[in-house]
């Protein structure tokens, strides 16, 4: 039986790399984009990959996903990889509310909609992996908006996973840390001077300082890639796969320390604390 595999947001980082890692490993990618300048990049860097245009905002175009699917030809999906985000950093008190309701439509609303609607059309045995991330377990400041989606996205994919044993579908949550993607960057380019003007300027500059140095240590996607595929693959793939750089530092050693003491240290080391 053919394996599809559905991948949104596949234009870079992390979606465009699992594209790559799909057709090496035999399974059929179909990639959406949402720009023809990605498409044609797609087609230029991996032959055969099938493209759908799709804007996650926008949910009459989720709804037809199973109809465009048809007219390329793919009635059934073994996979489907839950990609497409945004990253956007600030004082939550000082963020416009436009950003903060885009995040959550792209990287929970649009989630929950793509799994409503493309679940009847997963083979079973098939796969629902979401991409959450470090802080879908963890909370940092100026990361409140983005925190509260990847929460959600593991609330989300922690009941659905139960929920969908009934029709023989696993569900995994894949939450990386600092990856090597443009998704940071983005985020740093638009807010790099937005908030100097506030009380959190100057706390904001040294968080700044500090996500700009961990980038330096980003895993390369390809640690991402390679989970994807276990998750993909393996006969009893585990709930939640951690694809994170100096994990002791940053995975285990916050869960170690109590709550209290590291969010003494946290606003000390950001200054947030009069």
């Amino acid at each position: 039986m053919q394996k599809n595999v559905l991948i949104t947001g596949a234009s870079t980082g992390i979606g465009f790399a699992a594209v790559k890692m799909l057709q090496e490993n035999n399974f059929t990618a179909i990639a959406t984009v949402r720009k023809v300048a990605d498409e044609n990049n797609l087609l230029k860097t991996y032959p055969g990959v099938k493209i759908l245009r799709l804007d996650v905002t926008d949910l009459e175009e989720i709804e037809s996903l199973p109809e465009k699917l048809a007219q390329i030809g793919v009635h059934s999906l073994f996979g489907v990889i839950n990609n497409a985000g945004v990253a956007l950093a600030g004082p939550f008190l000082h963020q416009p509310f436009e950003e903060v309701q885009q995040t959550m439509q792209i990287n929970v609303v649009a989630v929950m909609k793509i799994c409503q609607i493309l679940t009847p059309i997963i083979q079973p045995g098939g796969r629902i992996i979401n991409i959450s991330s470090i802080a879908g377990k963890t909370a940092t400041p100026f990361l409140a908006v983005y925190a509260a989606s990847k929460h959600a996205i593991e609330g989300f994919s922690d009941a659905l996973r139960k929920e969908l044993m009934l029709n023989d579908i696993k569900v995994i949550v894949v939450g990386p840390g600092t990856i090597s993607t443009p998704i940071w960057q983005k985020g740093f380019d638009i807010i790099k001077e937005k908030y100097s003007h506030t009380p959190f300027g100057h706390s904001f500059e040294i968080f700044m300082k500090i996500a700009m140095a961990e980038v330096k240590h980003a895993m390369p996607v390809e640690g991402v890639s390679a989970d994807l595929l276990k998750a993909l693959t393996a006969k009893n793939p585990k709930l939640r796969y951690a694809p994170i750089p100096r994990k002791f530092r940053n995975w285990y050693l916050p869960r170690l320390i109590p709550a209290r003491l590291f969010d003494l240290l946290t606003v000390k080391v950001l200054k947030l604390k009069k």
